[in-house]
């Protein structure tokens, strides 16, 4: 048996690759759809739930770590410019040779603001806490709080994250709060 070639043969040949080329692209899966990010949380209250149950873990956890607990991680509760100042801070308190001592109280949780319905929360409320009982020693165990210092002060928080988990992004003084 001989085979004969055509001129046509090569037609042949590239009209097969090209429908065998066709077939497979046609056969090769199709992108998934990018799912729509889903709400943070379903409601204003769900997401100023949310971020006291933050804030009062942080508060415990500071309390801890000031009582000797060194498994204490409030750090874990913080992010961005407020992790950073907490660092700095520590530093500088080991560096002039002082430590805090006593727990911090948390008289009020008032949430002021969320924006829950995207994928990202951003939670913003009013703190009021009673450093009453927490002091500042020096290398020599003495108490050298200020004098002046308010026992009671109002904090503004800002919380960042979503309903897994929400950290302090944001904490200054409000001068203004009604604690």
């Amino acid at each position: 048996m001989t085979l004969v070639r055509t001129a046509s043969t090569p037609l042949a040949a590239l009209g097969v690759l090209v429908l065998s080329t066709a077939m497979l692209v046609g056969c090769s899966p199709q992108a998934e759809p990018t799912p729509t990010p889903t709400a943070a949380f379903a409601s204003e209250e769900e997401a100023f739930a949310a971020a006291e149950e933050t804030y009062r873990a942080y508060n415990d956890a500071v309390n801890a770590l000031r009582s000797g607990d060194n498994t204490a991680d409030p750090r874990k509760f913080l992010t961005g410019e407020v992790l950073e100042s907490d660092v700095k801070a520590a530093r500088e308190l080991e560096e002039a040779g002082l430590r805090i001592l006593g727990p911090t109280a948390l008289l009020s949780f008032a949430g002021v603001q969320a924006s829950h319905g995207d994928a990202v929360a951003e939670v913003t409320a009013l703190v009021c806490l009673d450093v009453t009982m927490a002091r500042a020693l020096n290398s020599n165990g003495e108490d050298v709080t200020a004098p002046e210092r308010s026992d009671v002060y109002g904090v503004e928080v800002k919380f960042v994250g979503n309903a897994d988990q929400l950290h302090i992004a944001k904490y200054e003084i409000a001068t203004d709060a009604p604690c």
